[in-house]
Formats: C-alpha cells, structure tokens, sequence
C-alpha cells in the first residue's frame, strides 16, 4: 500500500462547463479527467464547491515543475436533474481521452450516472453522495469510489463522543419516527453499542410520532429515566429545533447531539437560546478551523482565489482529484494509462488529504474506511463552530472549546 499525502499529488484544472485547459506546461503529456456536478440549480452551491476544490487542485498540480503530466478538466452540468445526469454520463463515456470522473453531487444523479460510468469502466469518484442513501454498491459497481463515509457510520463521532470524549453511561435516543429507517439505525446502532458499554453503559430509545410536533411528553419520558446524553435521531431541522426546546424547557443541560441533516440556519433559528451546546456530526470538513498545514494552505489558496472562506465540500473536492491524480502517477501516467487500471489501483492507495485520510478496506466492496472520517460540530453564539475530527478530541476533556463536564456550555 501507497501512502501520499495531498500537497504532493495531482489536480486537476478546471474550467467553467464544457471547456477543457491543460496546466501552465503545455509541453507536458496532458490526462484528462471530467467533474460532473450540479454547476446549476437548487444545488449549486455544493457544486460550485466541488468546482472551487478541483480549481485549487488542479492549480497546484500544474505550477508543480516536477509532475510528470498535466491534468485537463472538463466540466459537464447536470443541473441535478437526474435525466441530464444520464445523458451527461453517456457523452462523457464517449470520450476515449477521459480516465476518470469527479461527481456527479447528488443521490439521484449518481444513482442516474453510475451504470454508464461502470460500464463504461471509468472510475466515478463521489464526493457528497451517501452511497447508502443514494442505493448504490461498490461491491455491484466497481468502478464506483466513495470518499465520504457511508451513512451508515454516521452513529460512529456520536459513540466516540459519548464514550471517550464526555464519557457517560446512560444515553437516550428520542427516535423521530418521521425521519424513518435514518432514524431507526441510528437509534438501534446507539442501543447495540451503547456509549460506556465496558462501564455497564446503556441507551434507551423513546419513540417521537411522526405526525406530532410536541416533543415535551417524549422528552419527560426520555428524562425520567436519568440520561446523562440526549441524542435526536432525525433528519428535520425545525423538529430537531422542537426537541431543543423542550429539553431547554426541562432544564437538561448535558450533551445533546444530533446528525447532519439536522445542522441548518433553520434549526438556530427555530430553536433560539435552547440550541446553545448541540453537538453535531457531519461528514465534511471546515478546512479554515481545522489548523493543519495541509488545511491553512487550502484555505488561503481560496480565499486569495474567490475572497470567501472554503465551503463544506471543497476541500473533499480537492482531495478526490488528488487522489485520482496520484493514482494516475502511480501507474506511470503514461498514455497507456487506461480507466480501469485507475478503477482498481485507486482502492489500494492511502492519500493523506486536506480534510482527511483516504483508505479502503481491502476486499471486493472496497468501502472507506470511516472510523476516522467523521467531523464534529457544536452551535455557540448562533453558528455551527468547527471542533474538528471526532477521534483527534482528546480524551476526558473538553475538545476544541467543548461542552464542560457539567454538562453546561462554558
């Protein structure tokens, strides 16, 4: 195995839709890679973060003096219409130049896009799609890499936090009932494994009807059986705001968690004071706060570039063409280079990126490997403040500005 780390791999370098450009050394071998993405629509914002990341890599690929080729990207919009995607796959796959894809952003296009690229034999790397959510196998689909932990990891910053960083004994899950099979796993995965198992630890579960929006009688159950964590297993920001309120109401003041989905404007909003102290798990980065080398060179690369600090996902963007870069070197980047040689040799690399390390089990799903993939955020003054990479917290204390242990935020 092959380990890199992300400030000596490869980019791409991108350019806006359907043009392709090569890097400042035009008398280099030229490889070409497509990012396929929602440049458009009601998620362009994640796309223009994907295209942000792959600008930066690509451009400090190409002024390297010593890389072996330089990379060409072109940029096909999907719109995040599922039936663009499709099409956009097949004219991709007709490009014999192309050896890999970037995207697409969404679980509908890629579910759309991902037959054509594996059948095709090009390596399709997603960056924000949840595989598990999107229905969508790297064992059936080899071609198919995933470098966002599957959401069925998400449990996994939510576990260590309770056992290891503010250790306790007692949880309990208030399982959203609207929020379906998400919640119920994330419910049964915390009651399985509870926080504190080794110190007799347990978890409770109380179910929350789809079809209320008063969360007070659920939460004096939940109460009433002395939790010393509160976990909101749902996917809704205003009832996630709902279940703030009414454990603020009560006056329960230790750690409250939730997921991702939950981590919107619209839940500090909903929720007032009584989001103060929330803890969150999310999958991507906040490369400006994560204070590695790695992650203050990103970050002042875009904010010299675009004037604004890296969206969720940029960082990720600029690690995946890394990655496919580096794969690309490792099999001597010549033009005999084809897409299935990158498909397989990409799952036998470990690429030490800006958001994280990418490694995969080895086997024939080659899945990330996500215990160390999982992020940490709390709300303090009516933001989601950065804590960082759930296993780097240190141990028994307070992580980066955490909760104290009275449970009340300092």
């Amino acid at each position: 195995m092959v380990t890199v780390a992300a400030g000596g791999g490869g980019a791409v370098w991108l350019t806006r839709r359907t043009r392709t450009t090569g890097g400042p050394a035009a008398a280099r071998p030229t490889r070409t890679v497509v990012l396929h993405a929602a440049l458009t629509g009601g998620q362009r914002a994640t796309g223009t973060a994907h295209e942000r990341g792959a600008r930066l890599a690509v451009a400090a690929h190409n002024a390297r003096a010593g890389a072996p080729f330089a990379l060409a990207l072109r940029t096909v919009d999907d719109g995040g219409v599922p039936e663009r995607a499709r099409d956009a796959a097949r004219e991709v796959a007709g490009d014999s130049a192309v050896l890999a894809v970037i995207g697409p952003t969404t679980e509908a296009t890629a579910r759309a896009a991902s037959s054509v690229y594996a059948a095709a034999s090009l390596p399709m790397v997603v960056v924000s799609v949840d595989i598990d959510a999107a229905r969508l196998s790297t064992a059936d689909l080899r071609t198919l890499c995933a470098t966002r932990p599957p959401g069925t990891y998400r449990h996994l910053p939510l576990l260590d936090y309770l056992h290891r960083v503010r250790p306790v004994t007692r949880t309990a899950v208030l399982e959203d009932r609207r929020a379906g099979a998400t919640a119920n796993k994330l419910a049964r995965d915390l009651s399985e494994v509870p926080p504190g198992r080794g110190r007799g630890g347990r978890t409770t579960v109380h179910p929350v009807a789809a079809d209320t929006a008063d969360f007070g009688p659920v939460v004096a159950a939940a109460l009433a059986t002395g939790p010393q964590a509160i976990v909101y297993a749902g996917t809704s920001p205003d009832r996630g705001a709902a279940c703030a309120r009414a454990l603020a109401d009560a006056g329960f003041t230790g750690p409250r968690m939730t997921i991702e989905p939950v981590m919107r404007p619209l839940f500090l909003t909903e929720a007032g004071r009584a989001a103060e102290g929330w803890l969150f798990e999310a999958p991507y980065t906040r490369a400006q706060s994560a204070g590695s080398r790695a992650a203050a060179g990103f970050t002042a690369a875009h904010r010299r570039r675009y004037g604004t600090d890296p969206a969720p996902w940029a960082a990720e963007t600029y690690d995946a063409v890394g990655l496919v870069s580096r794969t690309i070197a490792d099999l001597g980047g010549g033009d005999d280079v084809m897409p299935g040689q990158i498909a397989e040799r990409l799952f036998r690399l470990t690429y030490d990126g800006v958001a994280k390390q990418i490694r995969f089990l080895d086997g024939a799903g080659h899945q990330l490997l996500g215990e160390k993939a999982g992020f940490l955020y709390r709300v303090e003054e009516d933001g989601f403040r950065y804590l960082g990479r759930h296993d780097e917290l240190p141990d028994g204390g307070t992580g980066a500005g955490g909760v104290s242990p009275s449970g009340r935020a300092p």
